[in-house]
């Protein structure tokens, strides 16, 4: 094996061997991109996510023995955690095209005795999810790219089976979130805005994405569990293969709106036009649930563990809470407090919903988030008047 600086580390129930990121700083962090091998310790809260995702999803649908690709591995750390903590996995394909990167997969594997469970692999991530494709499918196909996961979702979708669960990381929020509107419609096809909620309209556009490559093959989506943490979004969603699913997600894209005068926001139905034309249209985007209520209350929450980190089981929680809320793009308090010369803070903005009698959730999308299907413009009135 190529001789770079190594050190061992655990993770979930595994220990893996990693490149030594002390020795690969930019200013004073690490920088995982410039080690030979990728590898973010802190992806682990997207990791362990996942581990109770698919292991909700398993109870959900009653299914056993189930296989998983994971076609971009870097060092093998998730597929070799899958391998280990998911409850009924019968395979897991882990491929890298990078040498250092698929003899590092082949080490962390043999460490943790997994080698009748894992297969290696080293070669392009397409060639391979057409290769699984090709052989039948798989239950699971997990997709963590180093920035857009656009140049795999189509070939992901082939590879996973009818009612398989395609999970989908990005990493270029800033892209998806209007900071390089532009480079947003040449990779997803859509035009983002700088709302208040912008964050919510950048997850959206990437479901959007999947939900088109999955209509051009007349299949259907149906989003399980989506998130936004630091850096990355994150999205597992259902795969019908379908020909009427497929009409009922076309129904669910549109785009976002929002009036700074009133704060009004919300959905526009339509594709590729929406119904009515306003000023300032975010889209074209998801405009259904970002969630499955029932999934996250009876499975996802259900499936987390206690040696998940505190940051992975705090986040658990506030999807939980914020899956419940309306299906209306969160609002910040800025928004409401705007006049008022302070700025009040997110729970005492909330317990004012509360008392008004609209449903009203923290919104983990932003520190100062909430979701709520309350008249924003009153509510700012109201926190006015008790506030003189």
């Amino acid at each position: 094996m190529d001789d770079y600086p190594k050190t061992e580390v655990r993770e979930g129930l595994v220990s893996v061997i990693v490149p030594d990121l002390t020795k690969y700083v930019v200013g004073n962090r690490p920088e995982p991109a410039h080690a030979p091998v990728f590898y973010n310790p802190r992806m682990e809260v997207n990791r362990s996510l996942s581990i109770a995702i698919i292991n909700g999803y398993t109870s959900y649908l009653n299914k056993s023995g189930i296989t998983v690709c994971e076609p971009l591995s870097g060092t093998g750390v998730r597929a070799v955690r899958y391998a280990k903590e998911l409850n009924d996995v019968s395979r897991v394909v882990a491929n890298d095209i990078s040498e250092k990167a698929y003899e590092l997969i082949r080490l962390n594997v043999s460490k943790n005795g997994l080698s009748d469970v894992v297969t290696a692999y080293k070669d392009d991530a397409n060639n391979i999810l057409l290769r699984v494709a090709r052989e039948g499918g798989c239950d699971i196909v997990d997709i963590d790219p180093f920035g857009s996961p656009q140049p795999f979702i189509e070939n992901s979708l082939r590879a996973v089976k009818d009612g398989g669960l395609l999970c989908v990381t990005a990493t270029d929020v800033g892209v998806l979130a209007g900071k390089y509107p532009l480079k947003c419609v040449r990779r997803y096809g859509s035009l983002p805005q700088k709302f208040p909620f912008r964050f919510e309209v950048g997850i959206r556009i990437l479901i959007y994405l999947i939900a088109r490559y999955a209509l051009s093959m007349d299949y259907g989506i149906q989003p399980l569990v989506s998130f936004l943490d630091g850096h990355y979004y994150r999205v597992c969603a259902l795969v019908i293969k379908d020909r009427a699913y497929a009409v009922e997600t076309l129904r669910n894209l549109g785009y976002a709106y929002y009036r700074p005068r009133t704060l009004a926001r919300g959905f526009i139905q339509g594709f590729p036009l929406p119904d009515t034309v306003r000023l300032r249209l975010a889209g074209p985007l998801w405009i259904g649930r970002l969630w499955d209520p029932e999934f996250i209350t009876n499975y996802l929450v259900r499936n987390a563990r206690d040696y998940f980190s505190d940051r992975a089981k705090e986040l658990i929680e506030l999807i939980r809470d914020e899956s419940l809320a309306p299906n209306v793009p969160y609002a910040l308090t800025t928004e409401v407090s705007r006049d008022l010369g302070r700025e009040l803070p997110v729970k005492d903005v909330i317990n004012i919903i509360g008392k008004l009698g609209y449903q009203v959730s923290r919104s983990h999308f932003h520190i100062k988030g909430f979701r709520t299907d309350a008249d924003l413009a009153r509510v700012k009135d109201v926190i006015m008047e008790i506030s003189k």
